[in-house]
């Protein structure tokens, strides 16, 4: 009697086992990549704002301009999973960041913006930054490129809007963000289940 309920038990267990290696090998993130899109773009000079914030020196070369959109036109509320949107300027510096001026004309609250870096996201950002660009940077230098302004939005009306203001990271290096090595970074982190579903996904800017 005893040896039939350790087989029953076990084919029980194994049955178990079967269906939660199924459940996780079908797991999708909350979030996938098509539900977010960015946009992102050079501004040009004749559309250089008069007034900057105080952080962004005189001396700023470029400023970039973000566009985030949520395509089901749902909130993006982090819960259960986490993101962040960093923008890269390769031998660059960003200077300083802030909600676009237009947005907030909008009705979007700043309050509604929270920018800085994060453990989890940041790291799987700097992978990417790697793949695209085939030069190791490390988490300093990846900060001092933007990285550390990246943004979470969590308003309800989209699009979520931020301008970055970059400048050369040093005198004569020649490098600002038209050089065609800026990118921008939606980099999602998300576990199911024991299963890491993270993803990152890259938007080239261009003049």
């Amino acid at each position: 009697m005893n040896r039939k309920k350790w087989l029953i038990g076990l084919i029980l267990l194994c049955l178990a086992a079967g269906i939660y290696a199924v459940i996780r090998f079908n797991i999708d993130p909350t979030l996938a990549p098509e539900d977010v899109k960015l946009r992102a773009r050079i501004v040009p000079a004749a559309e250089k704002p008069a007034e900057v914030p105080s952080q962004a020196s005189a001396a700023y070369a470029t400023v970039v301009e973000v566009e985030l959109e949520s395509t089901g036109g749902k909130a993006l509320k982090q819960e259960g999973y986490s993101y962040k949107v960093y923008p890269y300027v390769q031998n660059g510096t960003v200077a300083a960041w802030e909600p676009a001026p237009d947005a907030l004309g909008k009705g979007q609250k700043p309050e509604s913006y929270t920018f800085g870096p994060d453990a989890v996201t940041m790291p799987r950002a700097l992978e990417m930054i790697e793949r695209l660009t085939g030069a190791s940077t490390n988490e300093e230098e990846a900060k001092k490129a933007g990285m550390s302004g990246g943004f979470v939005y969590s308003g309800e009306t989209f699009p979520a809007k931020v301008r970055y203001y970059a400048k050369e990271a040093g005198a004569g290096s020649g490098a600002d963000a038209n050089d065609g090595r800026t990118y921008i970074l939606f980099s999602y982190h998300e576990k199911k289940w024991g299963k890491d579903v993270s993803w990152v996904k890259a938007v080239k800017v261009t003049p």
